[in-house]
């Protein structure tokens, strides 16, 4: 199977029964090329929490359109700041 950087919270789990049914995790490290830390990983999430573990929580998905909507700002700002500063240097202030 080809590697994937986007794994839903389904496939995420599909993987994971596979390792509870007694497949190597070694093996489906290769097969998936994810590493055994991420298996180990997903597995203990699972466990705790089943498929909807792996879900993102409305609160996390807003937290990061916040965060990338302040990332946007900041540069549009160091922009400005920066177009301001050649007007300044052109106009000879």
């Amino acid at each position: 199977m080809k590697k994937n950087n986007y794994w839903t919270s389904k496939r995420k789990a599909e993987v994971v029964l596979q390792l509870l049914r007694g497949e190597d995790i070694e093996t489906l490290s290769r097969k998936y090329e994810i590493t055994v830390s991420d298996l180990s990983q997903w597995r203990d999430t699972f466990l705790s929490g089943g498929e909807n573990g792996f879900k993102r929580s409305p609160e996390s998905s807003k937290l990061h359109k916040a965060e990338r909507l302040i990332g946007q700002l900041q540069m549009e700002l160091e922009l400005t700041k920066k177009k301001n500063e050649l007007m300044r240097r052109r106009s000879g202030s």
